[in-house]
């Protein structure tokens, strides 16, 4: 069974001196950015203000919600009842990936998850909210989920021309198919669905709820038209000229002065238009080809929130008490804090998600050997084999230090016949140290050769488990077939639950 075997701080992982990396360590330095910290005090803070809650659009959202499990035959959770009477949610989203995709995907709502149990065990009725990012149109990011060493399915849909919301294209047997082919490649236990054609946010929907539905977690589709008649004030305001635009635009610069190339850029209009042909348009282009004032036409269901404006569509009917997201999610998030203001929406405390690392029986042993973990860079393939390789060199005498000492004695000497030698003898020992070098990286080749099948072995478990294509493993594979090789996804979740109980701060882990 897989377990659980260490434990570091989300920071130690992330980028050094990164937004969410300084948010996470030091968030009262970062207040004028967002108000409520990006840990356990932060969420405190935040839930004393949860008396502000709007009741009555709690109750319509709940109405929603429901309607849109029925309409996807799914059954409506129980936790259905906490949030419409006015618990504390704990949101996390994400665009659809077939299947899961990477396993961050997952990682982001067991964050969610545990911060609700954690208020939960204060006494406090709280409950975690997965928002379906259904409509982005990006299908070439969502299409395909990876396994380890090479494992892929990849998804070709029909009508993926129209360019359309992803979560409106159809899921039919064959793509279910598929599914259940990769998922038995990979040890992936999975409940199939049969004779249906659902949409893909429906079928993210039912895997969702059989990945997590034993953890209160609701699910969230915010392509709605009735959602979204609730939120017309913040489209007209985009429309006539009182959006978020200036809002944003004076929390840009100070951020870039701080940490450099914002994620998102300032907009006088930050919607889209999601056209009946399928498409869509930037609000701007579209006023160009239709007029400024025929937007009135527009049905509610056409608008569609950009980056900066989706955040506050989101909390304005959810009325969170935490949003937790990836690094770039939370770096984007600091930049709307004026927009929230402007529209009178309560900001949520502001986390990074947790984050792990799965270790099969061989990368084990490999990370013991290399004296490597997550808090380190990242190697890739060849990197590894190089460090194996020194390190076996290094096991017959380090004699870099004697190397060093023998430098330096020489100096010593060259000094005691006279200053004047010191340059000659320093230019002599750099082309030494240069040649030295040189023997070196032929003994590394020639130690690759006589140990040609491990070093294969290293190669590959690194580019096929630990670091895939250069990334980090929980951005590329995902969770559940790495899971599936020690264990099962229903025990591995509980162990990840157990292993951040009462944390205070996002949690890097590792399973073994």
């Amino acid at each position: 069974m897989m377990k659980n075997t260490a434990r570091f701080a989300q920071v130690e992982v992330l980028k050094k001196n990164s937004p969410a990396a300084e948010w996470t360590t030091n968030p009262e330095s970062l207040r004028h950015f967002w108000k409520w910290g990006g840990n356990w005090r932060g969420i405190q803070s935040r839930a004393k203000h949860q008396s502000d809650i709007d009741r009555e659009r709690r109750i319509a959202v709940a109405e929603v919600l429901k309607d849109q499990y029925q309409r996807a035959g799914q059954i409506i959770p129980s936790a259905m009842t906490d949030f419409e009477n006015g618990s504390h949610v704990i949101t996390t989203g994400h665009q659809l990936q077939v299947g899961g995709g990477p396993g961050y995907f997952h990682y982001k709502i067991l964050s969610a998850i545990r911060w609700a149990q954690r208020m939960k065990a204060e006494g406090h009725d709280a409950v975690a909210v997965f928002w379906l990012a259904s409509e982005d149109h990006d299908f070439d990011e969502i299409k395909t989920t990876h396994g380890p060493h090479g494992s892929r399915l990849d998804w070709t849909p029909e009508g993926v021309e129209k360019k359309g919301p992803v979560g409106e294209l159809v899921w039919d047997d064959e793509a279910e198919k598929a599914w259940s082919a990769w998922a038995m490649e990979n040890g992936v236990k999975t409940v199939g669905v049969e004779g249906l054609s659902l949409t893909l946010a429906d079928r993210m929907r039912a895997w969702i709820s059989e990945w997590f539905g034993n953890l209160d977690l609701l699910i969230v589709d915010g392509n709605d038209p009735e959602l979204k008649s609730m939120a017309l004030h913040l489209w007209e305001a985009e429309w006539d000229g009182s959006g978020i635009g200036q809002d944003v635009k004076s929390v840009v610069e100070p951020f870039e002065n701080t940490f450099g190339q914002a994620q998102i850029q300032p907009r006088a209009n930050n919607l889209f238009v999601l056209n009946d042909d399928g498409s869509r348009q930037r609000a701007d282009r579209w006023q160009e080809k239709h007029g400024k004032g025929n937007w009135r036409d527009l049905r509610p269901e056409q608008h569609s929130p950009n980056v900066a404006l989706r955040p506050l569509y989101q909390e304005f009917l959810l009325q969170s008490t935490a949003f937790v997201g990836g690094p770039s999610e939370v770096s984007y998030w600091m930049l709307l804090d004026k927009a929230f203001a402007h529209h009178g929406i309560q900001p949520p405390a502001l986390l990074v998600r947790d984050g792990a690392l799965i270790l099969n029986t061989k990368t084990t042993q490999l990370s013991k050997e290399l004296n490597w973990n997550p808090t380190l860079p990242e190697m890739r393939g060849e990197e590894a084999v190089n460090a194996w390789a020194d390190q076996k060199i290094s096991a017959q005498g380090d004699l870099q230090v004697h190397f060093d000492r023998w430098g330096e004695a020489l100096e010593n000497h060259a000094k005691g016949i006279h200053t004047s030698t010191l340059p000659a003898t320093r230019a002599a020992l750099a082309k030494m140290e240069k040649e030295f070098s040189a023997v070196k990286k032929k003994w590394r080749k020639i130690v690759k050769q006589q140990h040609h099948e491990k070093c294969v072995a290293i190669f590959d478990e690194l580019e096929g488990w630990i670091s895939p294509n250069g990334l980090p493993q929980e951005r590329f594979i995902n969770a559940l077939a790495l899971t599936s090789t020690a264990g099962n996804w229903s025990d591995f979740t509980k162990g990840w639950l157990e292993a951040v109980k009462g944390t205070d701060d996002p949690q890097f882990l590792i399973f073994e």
